[in-house]
């Protein structure tokens, strides 16, 4: 999992035509942090937040069931939702054995707000 997130990012580094030495000043690493992380490196989540935004990427959790979906429409190039259309299964809230949705049970805890 580690070597392929470090492969993607340098993957995109080299796409957008960055050297490994620019990432440092994109990111607010140190040299020696970022050589680390992209050769061999153990990234916390908000420096690999950072590297995301260093790239102009997005870091998301992929369901494994739409992950050759993904990839796909990354490998076919299009860079618009309206140029590819993903599988998704519809999620719908869960129901409570009464039949009341879950969120329907949930108070707003800022209703009372108004009235002070």
């Amino acid at each position: 999992m580690r070597n392929t997130v470090l492969t993607q990012i340098k993957r995109r580094r080299v796409q957008l035509g960055l050297k490994g030495t620019d990432m440092p000043l994109r990111v607010g690493l140190n040299r020696q942090q970022y050589g680390k992380i992209e050769k061999d490196g153990n990234p916390s989540l908000a420096t690999l937040d950072k590297i995301a935004e260093g790239l102009d990427a997005t870091l998301m959790l992929i369901p494994k069931e739409l992950v050759r979906q993904v990839e796909q429409l990354l490998a076919s190039g299009a860079t618009d939702a309206g140029r590819a259309q993903l599988n998704y299964p519809l999620v719908q809230p869960p129901v409570l054995a009464s039949g009341v949705g879950i969120k329907e049970t949930i108070e707003d805890p800022w209703q009372d707000l108004d009235n002070h």
